[in-house]
């Protein structure tokens, strides 16, 4: 088996593209970045660029010496750690763009065990015989009024507070991502979608289960899904971005 991969990376209705993605895929051995760069924040661009960049180099760095522990929590963690460090660093060294900061999902796998860690409202969806199995919480202002029992979950898309958020990579202070861990093996048609919050936005999960369901790899669903998107979206949208990743036969 190996993971098979489509990706899309679009300005949309924006002046300029502030997400990124990266990737470093062996096999069943694999390491997704998606970021997303504040938009109000000047310099947000570069800091989603260094982000994904340097979470794929520092992995790609441990997986040379050791692939068993690329793929451990601590690990994965230091990987986005050492993210927020390089950004907060070349930030010291490029004061115009003091005040840049991103989101950042990554998700990584050995085919054995999977981590999934992020900080903001990109997510990370896994899904088993093409249902959801896992998806990540945002850290934002949505989200809690989520866990407050004040609106669904399906209603974060609408909320008045769905870009206010809590946890963002490159501030003054480092935070800690969320992490998952999943000791399930990967099995042929499994998937994992990485993706922004325009993206996310106009795509229902149930839809993305449609998607996936239908189509004989990554590219036919992604191109389900773009075209989902783009029936919905106004003039003036965000930048949209997403990995889709597809474990499947040699």
């Amino acid at each position: 088996m190996r993971i098979a991969l489509a990706n899309l990376c679009k300005q949309g209705g924006r002046e300029y593209n502030q997400d990124y993605l990266a990737s470093s895929v062996n096999g069943c051995e694999a390491c997704l970045v998606v970021c997303d760069g504040l938009g109000s924040y000047v310099g947000s661009e570069i800091a989603s660029m260094l982000c994904a960049t340097k979470i794929i180099e520092t992995y790609n760095q441990v997986r040379s010496v050791d692939s068993g522990k690329a793929v451990t929590p601590d690990f994965v963690q230091s990987y986005i750690q050492s993210a927020h460090a390089y950004v907060s660093e070349y930030k010291n060294q490029h004061p115009e763009i003091h005040s840049s900061c991103t989101t950042v999902a990554c998700f990584v796998t050995d085919g054995s065990e999977s981590v999934m860690c992020h900080i903001g409202d990109t997510r990370i969806y896994v899904f088993r015989q093409n249902k959801l199995v896992y998806q990540s919480k945002d850290h934002s202002l949505s989200q809690l009024a989520v866990e407050l029992g004040q609106i669904k979950l399906r209603d974060i898309r609408t909320h008045k507070d769905q870009n206010k958020l809590t946890r963002v990579l490159g501030n003054d202070y480092n935070v800690e991502p969320d992490c998952h861990c999943d000791s399930v093996p990967l099995e042929e048609g499994d998937a994992v979608i990485l993706c922004t919050d325009g993206f996310w936005e106009y795509i229902y999960e149930e839809e993305m289960e449609e998607d996936l369901s239908s189509s004989a790899t990554p590219e036919e669903a992604l191109a389900k899904m773009e075209a989902r998107l783009l029936s919905r979206i106004g003039k003036f949208n965000d930048n949209y971005s997403a990995i889709v990743a597809k474990v499947v036969s040699d």
